[in-house]
């Protein structure tokens, strides 16, 4: 606990307005404007904000008459100074002592994303519910997409991310930039995600899957979720076998239906609703049909397939890893799913060991009314040689030479 302790106070930021002063340099004798700006945090302004005030975790005191024991004191102590708490200063804590730092963390409502990332990263398989889940929702976003996306990264794989986008407008080149959560577990594109440049479609997860080939990207993504984009087709099927660990496509809402199941079956993907999809949950784990339910029972249910890549060890490794579920956009509302009947609600789940036939996506699939060629219904003209590829080369030369 002393090299806990041991801590120092988180850089304070420059207001936010600009001081300008003008200095003069001797040895040059040039004037010049000298401005002091405010300072840029190494970590993402966003990950240390916490609901609770430290301030009343200052305050609080044993239980009964008498002094505080040195447990609390301790305890508080280092409560009061959570933002400068890293996994290197909790090394030598066990868990049970850390289990009543973060404890009284959870209780004054301290626990940022930051600070949740240093206890996850530090007490790995330990069987607490606040520790090995994370939610947050950030409902109106500022600033640059990589600004929210670097904090939930874990290059040495300390906890998986859900990552749920809506409501949201950027651009192609902040989508594409995905390939970078290497530890992205389940991808969740729901209603009003809209690319300012050309919009969310086929071509975005057809690029993903191409970094997926060809840079290992998206190596444990098992479940990748498409609500309310109508601008998906069933050409997206031919793109999901890029990624490796890919395991179920579902879709709401989008142009994906019963229709598609002979070209989806043809590609390895087994379509399942209604009672199927049901049972496939249940099998899962979930409890009820709620959102954030069904889609880690998803993700716990697809880790069958991944045992093929992997060994099952690993795969067991993988769902004991703590996750992090971070909703960028407006709050996907945690509703009930109809998940009984044939309804908006589908996925398409990889078949283990299928062989993949060959089939033409675009062969099954009918062009909208109105968008048909107009040169489809012309009748084919056999092309015409011209009258010089008619004759030999000896009836052109006395031709030309007359």
């Amino acid at each position: 606990m002393s090299r806990l302790l041991k801590i120092t106070s988180r850089p304070r930021f420059a207001p936010d307005n600009e001081r300008s002063t003008k200095a003069f340099n001797q040895e040059s004798g040039q004037v010049y404007i000298e401005t002091i700006t405010r300072e840029c945090p190494m970590t993402a302004e966003w990950a240390w904000k916490t609901i609770g005030s430290s301030r009343d975790a200052k305050r609080f005191r044993s239980r009964g008459p008498g002094c505080a024991s040195l447990t609390n004191m301790a305890i508080r102590c280092a409560v009061a100074n959570g933002l400068s708490i890293t996994p290197e200063s909790l090394k030598t804590v066990p868990w049970q002592a850390g289990k009543g730092i973060w404890s009284r963390i959870v209780a004054y409502k301290l626990d940022s994303i930051r600070i949740w990332k240093v206890f996850a990263s530090a007490y790995l398989g330990e069987d607490d519910e606040t520790l090995n889940q994370k939610e947050h929702v950030i409902l109106r976003p500022e600033g640059s997409f990589s600004n929210y996306l670097t904090p939930l990264i874990s290059p040495s794989f300390h906890w998986i991310t859900f990552l749920t986008l809506s409501f949201i407008t950027c651009s192609r080149i902040d989508l594409l930039q995905l390939s970078r959560l290497v530890n992205l577990g389940v991808l969740s594109i729901c209603e009003k995600v809209n690319c300012s440049d050309v919009g969310f479609d086929d071509s975005i997860i057809r690029s993903w899957g191409r970094a997926a080939a060809e840079s290992n990207a998206f190596s444990m993504l098992r479940v990748l979720n498409c609500r309310s984009q109508r601008e998906i087709t069933p050409r997206v099927l031919t793109y999901l076998n890029d990624f490796s660990s890919l395991a179920l496509f579902a879709v709401e809402d989008c142009n994906i239906g019963p229709r598609d199941k002979k070209l989806a079956l043809g590609l390895g993907w087994l379509y399942k609703t209604g009672v199927d999809l049901s049972k496939f949950l249940l099998e899962a784990g979930a409890t009820n049909s709620t959102w954030h339910t069904v889609i880690r029972a998803c993700f716990r249910g697809s880790g069958s397939f991944s045992a093929e890549r992997v060994t099952a060890e690993g795969v067991a490794a993988v769902d004991a890893l703590p996750v992090l579920h971070f909703s960028l956009g407006g709050a996907v509302p945690d509703a009930v799913l109809d998940v009984t009947g044939n309804h908006s609600m589908r996925i398409f789940q990889r078949v283990k060991g299928y062989v993949i036939v060959p089939v033409n996506p675009i062969k099954g699939l009918k062009r909208p009314a109105g968008q048909t060629s107009g040169s489809a219904n012309q009748a084919h003209k056999k092309p015409m040689m011209r009258s010089t590829k008619q004759q030999s080369m000896e009836n052109m030369l006395k031709e030309f030479g007359s």
